[in-house]
């Protein structure tokens, strides 16, 4: 007697192993290409700038923001949590954070000021071409600047 199913069953496996192949290299192809731009592509320099209107020592809560401390680093969420001002500038104080964003990447800064302060964001290139700036909304309310950064010069 002769056992018909063994080259189906074989059959199966070949096409199983073969769909599992193929999965496995497009999951390592986009994590590899996701680790060679972290590495290699082009990144920015960004400052995060928030700034109150309060004196040098002010308190900013929830204070956060996107990037890596160094090129090749994974850009993540920084949760800094509580900070306090330290540069003064015109009657209020600010503070800042510098990181690495990659190119059309997002930069991101939220944060807190004390009940009855005012806080603006901004997100520098470089340390001197501001791609984004925002004003809380109300005295005590938090301010969030969000942008994609642009394609590298």
């Amino acid at each position: 007697m002769t056992n018909d199913t063994t080259p189906a069953r074989a059959r199966i496996r070949v096409r199983t192993a073969a769909a599992a192949a193929a999965a496995l290299s497009v999951a390592l192809l986009a994590s590899g290409c996701a680790f060679i731009q972290q590495h290699v592509g082009d990144a920015w320099s960004v400052t995060y700038e928030v700034s109150v209107d309060q004196p040098v020592g002010a308190e900013l809560t929830g204070t956060r923001f996107d990037g890596a401390d160094a090129r090749g680093d994974e850009v993540t969420t920084q949760d800094v949590g509580p900070v306090r001002t330290a540069t003064a500038q015109d009657g209020g104080s600010s503070w800042e954070a510098e990181s690495i964003v990659l190119a059309q990447g997002q930069a991101s800064v939220t944060a807190t000021p004390a009940p009855g302060a005012t806080a603006t964001c901004r997100i520098l290139l470089d340390g001197t071409r501001e791609i984004a700036t925002a004003t809380s909304a109300s005295p005590g309310a938090p301010v969030e600047c969000t942008v994609d950064t642009p394609r590298f010069d």
